[in-house]
């Protein structure tokens, strides 16, 4: 599960908003006459770049943690509502992307459960590079599958 700092996102959003205060406090004192080099008035320019700071990082903020909110809900969701069985590996290959510094995997997997003819999916997985040696070919992972889209899966939680 991905969890969130606290602590982290203050650090992260604490100069963007004490940075738009600022500029807001500014269009406050600033006098509605004086110009900017642009021609248009510095108040509201102050106004504009103070709302600019509070706004875009924290709708960047709501993303990222929506993000995490659905990747956690989805692997809760099949770990108490999935179908529990075995993923037999029959292949696997590198993408050639890094996340984080780790390499994901394309792997062809068998995946065999309670009552149901065994069937192949194609599932991609980011994987530590002190696991990536282990993971070898006719190796069987525990998987959770979800009973209503057998092709959303999760290995080895």
């Amino acid at each position: 599960m991905w969890k969130v700092s606290k602590g982290l996102i203050l650090g992260v959003m604490i100069i963007p908003l004490l940075t738009g205060i600022g500029f807001l406090i500014a269009g406050l004192l600033a006098s509605p006459e004086v110009l900017g080099e642009d021609g248009f008035s510095l108040k509201n320019q102050h106004y504009f770049m103070g709302a600019s700071f509070i706004l875009f990082p924290s709708i960047i903020l709501a993303g990222i943690l929506l993000y995490y909110k659905l990747s956690n809900d989805r692997v809760a969701f099949l770990l108490e509502n999935g179908i529990q069985g075995v993923a037999e590996i029959l292949s696997r290959q590198q993408t050639g992307v890094y996340i984080n510094e780790l390499p994901q995997v394309k792997f062809l997997l068998q995946v065999t459960l309670p009552g149901r003819e065994p069937y192949k999916v194609e599932h991609k997985n980011v994987v530590s590079m002190l696991d990536l040696g282990s993971i070898n070919v006719g190796a069987k992972l525990p998987v959770f599958v979800d009973p209503n889209n057998e092709k959303n899966i999760l290995l080895n939680p």
